[in-house]
């Protein structure tokens, strides 16, 4: 029964504790790997511990152990109770994931049909294609099955260098799988509304990841490369985060950006 407890206390302080230690000061703007690692072992954390305590409980009530000692009938109702709220749990993370999975088929069928009607040519840069759309609308972004796609309106509006950059951006996101990360945290903030750490982990994550990319294509480009490539975009596909992005990147002395990566070779496909 101490245990079950002793999880339990870990699961609320982890889910109480991690938005105020972890949003406290301005290292994770300097260090966001470090601090989206931190934010998924607070949630695993959080989850495996409330998990195990249930499941002992429930173990405690199957075996009839809680049928002796102080503590057997709590071991018992909290373990009927512990179930009780699982099932709930489960109950309210089908019902979201059903809508979040809904949206994201109907995007990958949109961009499909996008990349079936519009692409100009593509390329293959460290394994991954890059398909050029025909199309002047501002787009940059990966795909679910791990394509990057760039329009002739981005390519036209900056060297290539910074069009490079913008790539290497999308391939971290694909590499690190950004996309499970974020689908993860709007089901958690989905189910769990008025959790705040729900609604922080949702709203940190969503910028951690766009850091993080940034690092990643700043380690292979360079830092002004990023930092210009993000300032062109933020010019022809006006959104503040942009600006505060490379704001960000200007301010980082250039001896923390040591190249450790080579730019993977270009293979041209049509």
């Amino acid at each position: 029964m101490i245990t079950v407890l002793a999880l339990v206390v870990v699961a609320v302080v982890v889910t109480l504790l991690a938005p105020a230690v972890l949003t406290r000061g301005t290292w994770w703007l300097h260090r966001p790997q470090l601090a989206l690692r931190l934010w998924l072992s607070a949630l695993i954390i959080a989850a495996t511990s409330l998990l195990l305590s249930v499941g002992i409980a429930a173990v405690i009530v199957a075996t009839n152990t809680h049928s002796h000692g102080v503590g057997a009938p709590a071991a018992g109702l909290f373990a009927w109770c512990g179930l009780g709220v699982a099932g709930g749990i489960a109950a309210l993370l089908a019902a979201n994931a059903e809508p979040i999975s809904a949206a994201k088929r109907r995007t990958d069928v949109a961009v499909s049909l996008l990349v079936a009607r519009s692409t100009a040519r593509t390329e293959h840069i460290g394994g991954q294609e890059v398909a050029y759309l025909q199309t002047a609308d501002p787009i940059a972004c990966s795909t679910a099955d791990g394509r990057v796609l760039i329009s002739t309106g981005v390519e036209d509006a900056m060297p290539r260098a910074c069009v490079r950059a913008v790539i290497e951006h999308e391939r971290a996101h694909v590499r690190g799988r950004h996309g499970l990360i974020a689908r993860v945290a709007a089901l958690n903030a989905a189910a769990f509304p008025r959790l705040r750490t729900a609604r922080e982990f949702r709203k940190t994550v969503a910028l951690l990841i766009e850091l993080v990319a940034d690092d990643t294509a700043a380690r292979v480009c360079g830092p002004a490369t990023v930092c210009n490539a993000l300032t062109l975009m933020d010019r022809i596909d006006p959104n503040p985060g942009l600006a505060l992005r490379a704001a960000r990147l200007a301010a980082s002395p250039v001896k923390s950006w040591p190249h450790r990566r080579h730019l993977a070779p270009v293979l041209r496909s049509r």
